[in-house]
């Protein structure tokens, strides 16, 4: 079968495709308007399988353009939430990292970029190699003035111009020690052993540690997502989280068995990155992600043109309607 060819349609062919697909479009200079800012690909192909009659490419009835375009802004609303809390994760996650490769290798390159002073040495031969060639290259600062005045990059240094990504990587050969120590620090455990967790800390290191492993992941791959401005709707990560680790900090206020085991609600979907983030950021930073949720929902709820949108936006991403009274039982 040939593949078809890519053509330019100007903007009045595209409100004619819409109109004969179904669609109402009550203002075309409005809709032109839209189309100019979002874009077609934006604005209709990446959301039009949410309001299209199933099995068929024709428009639910009484769909508009700006329902589209309400969906479209409830979801870039969100994202910029989300991804303003990941960064505040990343950066902690570096933090805790630069800290424990210090204290334990030292501050200098010769120090803790040697293979042999982590585990997996055949992998870590491969990491340290790709890390010290990204460093060479690195034309950004504060790494380019450190290498330039010191001929030398403490790890904190190393770590700020490392992607989320290549932090992962370089954490996948840390040592069991190093691994307990940004796990303690990104769970906040010191601060909960005393108020939920108990011995946990001691009893339960490995589960805690992978839990930690599998968060980074699915906060990562989400990240990635976002960043390329990809849908947040029918999105799963790879990694998922594991019930062991996941009940340490969650009752069943937040989530059911059943719904974890049945419905699969917490395992790699937008409620595990949001649960993940609720754990990991510090409490000030947690009151202030599940503020700006409750701010969101509240908004967009208040909105009658909107709510409609809003609620059909939630059921695509598989969020339970009362998502935000959940995490706060995570505080």
């Amino acid at each position: 079968m040939a593949k078809k060819e890519i053509q330019f349609h100007d903007y009045n062919y595209m409100i004619n495709k819409l109109r004969n697909k179904g669609m109402i479009i009550d203002d075309d200079k409005l809709a032109i308007e839209l189309l100019q800012s979002v874009g077609y690909y934006g604005l209709v192909n990446k959301y039009k399988s949410e309001f299209y009659i199933q099995g068929k490419k024709e428009y639910q009835e009484n769909v508009h353009l700006i329902d589209l375009y309400y969906y479209h802004t409830i979801e870039d609303e969100l994202r910029n939430i989300l991804f303003q809390s990941i960064i505040h994760l990343e950066q902690r996650f570096k933090e805790s990292m630069a800290y424990i490769i210090a204290k334990e290798l030292g501050v200098k390159r010769t120090d803790y970029l040697i293979p042999n002073r982590y585990r997996r040495v055949n992998k870590a031969k491969k990491i340290i190699t790709f890390l010290n060639e990204t460093i060479e290259k690195c034309q950004d600062n504060p790494t380019k003035y450190y290498k330039n005045e010191y001929g030398d990059l403490p790890p904190w240094i190393m770590l700020s111009n490392l992607s989320f990504g290549q932090a992962r990587m370089l954490f996948s050969i840390f040592r069991f020690n190093w691994s307990k120590y940004v796990t303690i620090q990104l769970l906040n455990l010191n601060e909960r052993k005393q108020a939920f967790l108990h011995e946990t800390i001691d009893t339960q290191e490995f589960v805690l540690i992978e839990f930690t492993r599998n968060i980074i992941s699915i906060a990562y791959q989400f990240r990635n997502n976002l960043a390329h401005g990809n849908r947040l709707i029918h999105y799963h990560s790879k990694e998922s989280l594991k019930i062991n680790g996941l009940r340490l900090f969650a009752n069943v206020q937040v989530f059911s068995n059943e719904e974890y085991y049945s419905n699969n609600l917490c395992h790699n979907d937008l409620f595990a990155l949001m649960v993940s983030l609720v754990i990991v950021l510090d409490k000030r930073d947690s009151v202030f992600f599940i503020n700006q949720l409750n701010l969101w929902q509240n908004s967009n709820f208040s909105n009658t043109k909107k709510d409609k949108q809003f609620n059909k936006f939630i059921n695509s991403c598989e969020l339970p309607v009362d998502f935000v009274k959940r995490l706060a039982n995570l505080i």
